[in-house]
């Protein structure tokens, strides 16, 4: 440690703030603390490994007084987002979560995302897409707040959704009533349910004492559907408990996202090297998730007084259902972990068996899909440690005159890795002239990486040099029979779904007021004919803008 870093570390005030480590003018570490005085002094006599080597590159030591711990904690989240210093352990999503934003327009609307990427209110994230979409389909049908983008300025009439009593029509001059709308919903996904629950209620028995019996039966099926919605994520508890559960060993985070009572959502991170508080920071601070009125977590938190953000209560579980609700989120950490060190050992396993200089952490799969050769289509998947990464999955579209699985690999290898980094293993749906295929189009880009291949009826795995036999059970041939099915899957999927669109563009070309314009919606949004057929008037008549032709599509087909 240099002479003046150990001066600074001794005159550091006792006041809340936030500390640099510096190499060259840049930080490689930032830390937040409620006594800087302490905090620094514990990196005199550094204990752990990545501590050392802190102190041992960084060349100056910065300190920034501040007034209150949540202060410390917010500068700390910015200067890390703005810095990214590289020994700052950062949060990975396990997979991508989506989030409900609301604009920060004069006039809000309400969208569906999975990037926190512009300005608004954000809250989530959620377990599942079908879940927001079909909570916020509910809620627009009760509360009438507006999904569309446009600029309300130059809309000249309101559109069908309004008329169908699916929006109160900002557009149409009612921008209190929107406003109104807008405050409930943002009540509702913040934790406070049960007054959309009342008044569903209230609605239902009020048409009802008035025999008006089909709005009261309208008022039921929203309180219904809306239970359904919730309860379809798990557990719903009798108390109003509005909390996230927070359990985590290995690097791995699991937190259980409560509701008013409903369990509305299991989301995973990975953290390699980080604790609770780093989480906290990560995931709260930074704003990736929304503040609950309570964390509950297996140990109390003593550095940094996280009520500050927000929390009611930060600490052990102090009812029945929050021990409850602690060992749900325990289990479902340990069947993460096991999942994650059964994958682990395949993998060491299949360095082994192929000679792999390297441990293999990435793994790229490919297959192709055709009907008689027409509509040829691969898929890229991705493995990342034993475990699909669907966000970096690609498709290819390939115009092959003939069919030729050989040629259809060897152009996806080319268009893949004259552009992309090769992975530790690339996989091949298929046997030796698969695999083959594959190392000549590498050999042609002048790269080289392992390939291996699964033979489908024997299951026999294929590398360059020689075929390897494996019981049917061995954990290898389990995880390539795994990143194989996916691959296929992917691939079979995607052609059923470009043949699937020539068949319906037929088909909507039949139907009269289904022009160019409306033909192309259709396909973007639904993509085949099977989703329209699941879809309502109502969902079909937002695409396309007309109640009367949306009628027309579904009697067609």
């Amino acid at each position: 440690m240099r002479e003046t870093i150990r001066k600074k570390i001794e005159l550091a005030p006792d006041d809340p703030g936030v500390y640099l480590f510096k190499k060259g003018g840049t930080p490689i570490y930032i830390g937040k603390a409620k006594r800087l005085s302490s905090r620094l002094k514990s990196y005199l006599n550094p204990s752990l490994e990545k501590v050392k080597r802190i102190v041992e590159e960084a060349d100056d030591l910065e300190t920034i007084v501040v007034t209150t711990e949540k202060e410390a904690l917010l500068l700390e989240a910015n200067l890390i987002r703005k810095y990214r210093p590289k020994y700052n352990v950062r949060l990975k999503d396990t997979e991508f979560y989506p989030y409900i934003r609301i604009s920060n327009d004069d006039i809000p609307y309400v969208e569906i995302v999975k990037r926190r990427l512009k300005d608004g209110t954000y809250f989530g994230p959620y377990t599942t897409v079908r879940f927001v979409r079909d909570l916020l389909e509910t809620l627009q049908r009760i509360l009438g707040f507006r999904t569309c983008k446009f600029n309300l300025n130059r809309v000249k009439r309101p559109c069908f959704l309004f008329h169908l009593k699916r929006c109160v029509g900002p557009c149409a001059g009612n921008v209190d009533q929107h406003r109104e709308a807008i405050e409930k919903l943002r009540d509702f996904l913040s934790g406070n349910m049960r007054d959309v629950f009342d008044y569903l209620r209230r609605k239902m028995e009020l048409h009802s004492r008035m025999l008006d019996f089909e709005n009261a039966a309208k008022y039921r099926d929203l309180l219904l559907n809306l239970s359904s919605v919730l309860e379809s994520q798990g557990v719903a508890f009798e108390e109003k408990i509005n909390c996230d559960v927070v359990v985590h060993a290995q690097g791995l985070f699991v937190v259980l996202r409560v509701r008013d009572g409903y369990l509305i959502g299991k989301i995973s991170f990975e953290m390699e090297g980080g604790n609770l508080d780093d989480f906290i920071r990560e995931y709260y601070v930074s704003g990736r998730g929304d503040v609950p009125n309570s964390l509950i977590v297996e140990s109390d938190l003593d550095e940094m007084d996280y009520t500050s953000l927000g929390f009611q209560y930060v600490g052990k579980p102090r009812s029945q259902p929050e021990k409850d609700l602690l060992e749900k989120a325990r289990k479902n950490l340990e069947t993460e972990l096991s999942m994650r060190g059964l994958k682990k050992e395949a993998l060491k396993e299949l360095m082994k068996l192929l000679n792999l200089k390297e441990f293999v952490y990435r793994i790229e799969g490919m297959d192709v899909s055709h009907l008689q050769g027409k509509h040829t289509v691969a898929s890229l998947v991705v493995f990342e440690d034993g475990l699909p990464k669907k966000s970096e999955y690609r498709r290819y579209r390939l115009n092959l005159e003939r069919p030729d699985d050989y040629e259809a690999i060897r152009e996806v290898v080319r268009r893949r890795y004259s552009k992309h980094p090769l992975p530790n293993l690339l996989f091949v749906d298929g046997g030796r002239g698969q695999v083959n295929a594959a190392l000549e189009a590498l050999k042609d880009l002048g790269k080289a990486c392992p390939v291996v291949g699964l033979a489908k009826k024997e299951e026999i795995i294929v590398t360059e040099e020689k075929d390897i036999v494996l019981p049917q059970d061995h954990p290898v041939l389990r995880l390539l029979i795994q990143v194989r099915d996916e691959t296929h899957r992917f691939a079979v999927s995607y052609h059923r779904r470009k043949r699937e669109k020539e068949s319906l563009k037929s088909v909507l070309d039949e139907i009269p007021g289904v022009g160019p314009i409306r033909k192309k919606k259709l396909l973007e949004h639904f993509g085949s004919i099977e989703s329209i057929h699941s879809a309502s008037v109502e969902e079909i008549a937002r695409v396309i803008g007309s109640v009367e032709v949306a009628k027309r599509i579904l009697e067609r087909l």
